[in-house]
């Protein structure tokens, strides 16, 4: 690893990392920090390729202008928080604090398999055992205080109105067995001040963009954070429900053709199994998806709202504001 430095009062200081890395992906790599210890609850994310000046441009607006809150005992927003350079004094990445100890992707909790626990599915996984099973009242209160916590640090990213996460999917949202979360990749949010973007987001995952994704990109609108509100009602359902809410049904004409075989345009036109659509749609049976009408009536219409009425789709206050108000009786 070549020399790195980070800035400290205007001056550069060296930074030491773990030669292994934590994460890696196509465009950068992150890395644990040895040294100095007043980062020690840090990692560094070096870009492959250096930083492009759009990229320094879009960094330092994020260094500049951080949530008010980013971490807590339940949650972490994994920030830029300054600049990494090389010998030369390039920026080539950034740090920022480190996801909680031993977190994971919310696949774990994110897809369900009838008959099997999480010791079945994820054998390694032992901290996760007994606590989040669907057919007990402690796994479903567990999973309620995480979609919790999931809710406070995004309703802290959104609350300065300038940021979008967009490509929010359970793999950029880690959470460790004592329902701890951690929010990364924060680098490819949308920015945007007064409906003008600033920087677009880097990327999406079609099966979790709202039907109205594509009318917006099409008109180079800026995205709002109803989107990620559709993303996140998408993950809490797959959460509670095990399965994603516009799979696991029959669709009935004109919708039972080859140009529905694909998720994205199943949500296109909000062809969910309890809205408004429901005429064109037939439940399997077993009915994968029976488990929704068991959770409270309240927590069915927040489903609802966000899957078929854009307008009135509940923001993160809102999911805090219910899920507490279960968790406490």
């Amino acid at each position: 690893m070549e020399k790195l430095f980070y800035r400290e009062n205007s001056e550069f200081k060296p930074i030491t990392v773990y030669d292994k890395p934590i994460g890696k992906g196509g465009q950068a790599a992150v890395y644990g920090i040895m040294f100095p210890i007043s980062l020690d609850k840090h990692c560094i994310k070096i870009y492959h390729n250096g930083c492009k000046p759009e990229t320094i441009e879009r960094l330092k607006y994020m260094i500049d202008n951080p949530p008010s809150i980013t971490r807590t005992e339940s949650f972490c927003i994994c920030w830029p928080t300054g600049f990494i350079y090389n010998a030369n004094k390039e920026i080539i990445g950034f740090y920022m604090p480190t996801a909680f100890k031993n977190s994971r992707d919310l696949y774990i909790l994110s897809y369900y398999a009838k008959g099997k626990t999480i010791a079945d599915r994820f054998k390694t996984e032992t901290d996760w055992f007994n606590k989040y099973e669907r057919n007990t009242g402690e796994g479903i209160l567990n999973r309620l205080k995480m979609m919790t916590n999931i809710s406070q640090a995004f309703y802290q990213i959104h609350k300065s109105e300038k940021y979008v996460v967009l490509d929010v999917k359970p793999q950029n949202i880690l959470a460790t067995s004592t329902g701890k979360v951690s929010i990364v990749d924060t680098d490819s949010f949308q920015i945007a001040e007064n409906d003008k973007i600033l920087f677009p987001g880097a990327a999406v995952t079609p099966e979790y963009c709202a039907p109205e994704f594509k009318e917006q990109y099409e008109q180079s609108r800026a995205f709002t954070s109803s989107n990620d509100a559709f993303s996140l009602a998408v993950i809490f359902y797959q959460i509670l429900i095990g399965l994603h809410p516009y799979t696991g049904v029959k669709l009935l004409a004109p919708y039972d053709t080859e140009e529905y075989s694909e998720l994205e345009a199943v949500i296109h036109r909000s062809l969910y199994l309890y809205g408004s659509n429901k005429r064109y749609i037939q439940a399997l049976s077993p009915n994968p998806h029976a488990f929704f009408e068991r959770i409270p009536r309240s927590l069915q219409l927040m489903f609802i709202k966000a899957f078929d009425a854009p307008n009135y789709r509940p923001n993160m206050e809102e999911w805090c504001k219910e899920l507490f108000n279960i968790i406490s009786h």
